[in-house]
């Protein structure tokens, strides 16, 4: 298993659910270690969000873990969703990227694991 970076954290608010913070810079550095990490949750979990609310930047690497994320998460009958808030170099990437218009975001943590899936499509 890959070595989980120092600027992830990973919180499990109650059974089946668990939110993986986002904190500082992510770009290709630490795509593989997040892809693993996002892969392993999913399988273990029912519901992983993925929380860029303190990232700072993220770049392209990044958001293929995302769409990945929720691919695999849909082919598995999971639900995934991206809490958003983050800072505006990220949330423009996001936009820019298309991904809100695909992966159900939130912009709140309760939302994000008590409220439906929304995206904007």
């Amino acid at each position: 298993m890959a070595v989980l970076p120092a600027d992830v954290r990973v919180d499990s608010p109650s059974d089946g659910v668990v939110v993986v913070e986002f904190v500082g810079e992510h770009d290709l550095a630490t795509k593989e270690a997040v892809r693993a990490l996002l892969a392993r949750l999913i399988d273990e979990n029912d519901l992983v969000v993925m929380d860029v609310t303190d990232a700072q930047f993220i770049d392209s690497a990044f958001i293929h873990n995302v769409f990945a994320a929720d691919k695999m998460a849909k082919e598995k009958g999971k639900a995934f969703r991206l809490q958003l808030g983050a800072a505006p170099i990220v949330l423009c990437a996001l936009e820019l990227s298309g991904i809100l218009d695909v992966v159900s975001t939130a912009r709140s943590r309760e939302e994000a694991i008590e409220g439906p899936c929304t995206t904007s499509t």
